[in-house]
């Protein structure tokens, strides 16, 4: 129920002489009716947001009297505004007031009780129809406002119009909403209002926003704000900054009915960009699976201006942990990706890609898309999380062949490298023919004819020349480096590579010896049953 503040009922409507014993520093609680207490205790007639009538006398007619601490807590348990008291009010009544922050008002003597409480409540009520019609009025204007097709701006300019002061729209963090304007200064109680937001239950369908006072800041000012609800959630506040005793009850209808406009405007915005945001993600699915043919692809990018045209890239996210939550990743990568010019992200059964124009000058894709993915972790506290990235192409089928690129990048990412690193195609060398072959029993049959023996025998004898043999071809066959790689006397290196060469009868001075086993030794991390653990020297380099 709409009250009206104590400090203006002392100013318009109680007696020449009121005077203010306590509690000074709530003279801005808001009364919504006067009751004058005829018996004590009173619990069950005190409303919410009374102004509590009483005379000295009524506490001591009691047996035993009722102590002002007891009245108080009463009062403060009930929720009332204030208490106005004739009669001589010893001077321990001032400081309790104060301690307990409800006011305590001294009414001149001689004063009829229930004369002032009726025009209090005549008072209230004819406040209450005015700001109804002046409630009537701003809903009015802020609805038009909200309807004109200016969205947010045009309800900013009804606001600065309706309560002549500086007004802006800010999100939930208290930074200035994006594209809009912000105040000139830093305003007063940007974390007090951070954190109201935050507290804020979940409000009912078609209520009223919340409205609240924050500061005043050393300089006097007090920022009125008004939380703007979606989906009875707040996203942020339309504020207005003014000066102590300075905000009207007009100004607090008005950012109210100002932050009612305001989620109108965002819920149908929302709802436009969620249809046109399907369409757009619709016909980028498309492209990217190559479901479309070319010419249908570029009349549909002209009408939706879809630069496919353009050259770019394709990296393709994945993360075990969050295919339970792929819309959070999803987001994630959305919000940190604004940075890029042109860029789309689009959820796939293979991942979530994200296309990207060629970073200029002479950064790398692979370590853009590698700076994205350590950030997204970190953010998502993500254990792990796989990005494989295609070429640099442009058309339609350019966009295809990228992602094609870019999904089996971040495959290989998963099977080979541990399932945490970024990995361009370009890099995967001869893994872009081997993978795909994976499941083919010819890759088992050559690798079984080729090292088969050589991992049974360091299976079987607690040897190590399977990795003996990576580091030799990892350092080009030169023995010193090998040796020194592996922390072997030379002497050593050289008696394994002979076990090497008797074991599987290759020569490892022959070339095409060296290439079929070199050739086995990239097939195997691909093998199921193979023991190689993920860093390998077998596997990809990146």
């Amino acid at each position: 129920m709409r009250g009206v503040p104590l400090r203006e009922l002392v100013e318009t409507t109680l007696p020449s002489g009121t005077r203010v014993l306590g509690g000074r520093d709530g003279m801005d609680r808001e009364v919504t009716w006067a009751t004058l207490l005829r018996t004590l205790p009173a619990r069950t007639a005190i409303q919410r947001g009374d102004l509590l009538l009483f005379s000295v006398d009524l506490l001591f007619m009691r047996e035993p009297p009722l102590s002002f601490p007891a009245l108080l807590e009463v009062a403060l348990e009930r929720e009332a505004a204030g208490l106005a008291v004739v009669g001589p009010a010893p001077e321990d009544w001032g400081p309790l007031a104060d301690e307990a922050g409800l006011p305590l008002l001294a009414l001149p003597e001689g004063i009829s009780l229930a004369d002032l409480a009726n025009q209090i409540a005549r008072f209230i009520t004819a406040r209450r129809e005015a700001l109804y019609e002046i409630e009537r009025e701003l809903q009015r204007r802020f609805q038009q406002a909200a309807l004109t097709g200016e969205g947010l701006p045009a309800i900013l300019r009804a606001l600065e119009e309706a309560t002549g002061k500086r007004t802006w729209l800010e999100d939930a963090e208290g930074s200035p909403w994006p594209d809009l304007p912000g105040p000139p200064e830093p305003p007063p109680g940007i974390p007090e209002r951070r954190a109201w937001l935050r507290r804020l239950p979940l409000r009912e369908e078609g209520g009223e926003p919340p409205v609240a006072l924050f500061g005043p800041d050393a300089a006097g000012r007090i920022c009125l704000a008004g939380a703007v609800l979606l989906e009875r959630r707040p996203v942020g506040a339309i504020c207005l900054l003014g000066t102590t005793g300075r905000i009207t009850e007009r100004d607090r209808l008005a950012v109210a009915q100002a932050a009612a406009a305001c989620a109108l405007v965002l819920i149908r915005e929302r709802s436009l960009w969620s249809a046109e945001a399907r369409v757009r993600g619709e016909f980028l699915a498309q492209v990217l699976r190559g479901e479309l043919p070319e010419a249908e692809a570029r009349r549909r990018a002209r009408i939706l201006n879809e630069p496919i045209e353009e050259p770019a890239a394709v990296a393709v996210f994945r993360a075990p942990e969050a295919e339970g939550n792929a819309e959070r990743l999803t987001e994630a990568i959305r919000r940190l990706t604004t940075r890029f010019p042109r860029c789309r992200v689009q959820p796939m059964a293979e991942g979530i890609a994200f296309v990207f124009p060629p970073p200029g000058g002479e950064a790398d894709p692979e370590a853009v898309v590698e700076g994205l993915r350590a950030e997204l972790a970190r953010a998502l506290g993500l254990s792990r999380l796989a990005a494989g990235v295609g070429g640099v192409y442009a058309g339609p089928a350019g966009l295809a062949r990228s992602f094609r690129e870019a999904v089996q990048s971040v495959q290989m990412v998963e099977a080979l490298l541990g399932g945490d690193r970024t990995l361009a195609y370009a890099r995967l060398d001869v893994y872009r023919i081997l993978y795909p072959l994976r499941e083919s029993e010819l890759l088992e049959e050559f690798y079984e004819q080729v090292l088969g023996p050589l991992e049974r025998y360091d299976r079987e004898h607690h040897a190590e020349l399977i990795p003996t043999l990576e580091a030799f071809f990892a350092c080009d066959g030169n023995l010193q480096r090998a040796a020194e790689r592996l922390f072997l006397h030379r002497n050593s290196l050289a008696y394994r590579l002979r076990r090497i060469q008797e074991i599987t009868g290759m020569d490892l001075r022959r070339w095409e010896d060296c290439f079929r086993l070199q050739l086995a030794l990239k097939i195997r991390p691909m093998l199921r049953r193979s023991h190689a653990q993920p860093g390998s020297g077998s596997e990809p380099r990146a």
